[in-house]
């Protein structure tokens, strides 16, 4: 059973309840202290490299780099989240990371781009593109499936989405 580590940092109550025994009743047999979920997680093992699909991880952080590499940290993340969301839609723009950020008209060829992997940005990509496959980001543009850059005037296909966020440099839609 995998765990989401920000969940239990947080301390939610049912995750305790998740964590006893069937026969435990929270009153008498289990004595809670507020320091009960912090030890869960201290107990828990780092999260697995193996649980994130690196050709997965590597095109997020490629689209990240690309469309976001010069926003702040949050921009980045809607970007990156904004993958996921498209992922999740039920198979209109892909059922994988790779196969959204490739799709024709949408972002680009992951596969022809090659950024400097020893610049500062590159690992920043990195970083986030792994804390949103991890689910250890917060949601910065919740929903969020379409995004355009602020700077442009309003195309038409934007007047009829909601819009969820303007981080930086990005306005970002459901």
């Amino acid at each position: 059973m995998q765990f989401n580590r920000r969940l239990l940092q947080r301390g939610l109550p049912f995750l305790v309840a998740a964590l006893l025994p069937a026969s435990a009743s929270l009153a008498a047999d289990v004595a809670l202290t507020p320091i009960a979920i912090p030890q869960v997680v201290a107990d828990l093992p780092p999260p697995a490299e193996e649980a994130i699909d690196t050709a997965e991880l590597e095109c997020m952080a490629k689209v990240v780099l690309h469309e976001a590499g010069n926003q702040p940290h949050d921009g980045k993340v809607a970007v990156a989240q904004t993958l996921v969301n498209r992922r999740e839609a039920g198979g209109r723009f892909g059922q994988s990371i790779c196969q959204v950020a490739n799709q024709p008209g949408q972002f680009f060829n992951t596969a022809a781009y090659n950024p400097d992997r020893d610049r500062d940005g590159w690992s920043q990509a990195v970083e986030v593109a792994r804390s949103v496959l991890t689910g250890d980001a917060d949601p910065v543009a919740p929903g969020a499936i379409f995004f355009r850059g602020s700077y442009a005037p309003t195309p038409a296909f934007f007047r009829t989405r909601q819009r969820v966020a303007s981080i930086g440099a990005h306005v970002f839609y459901r």
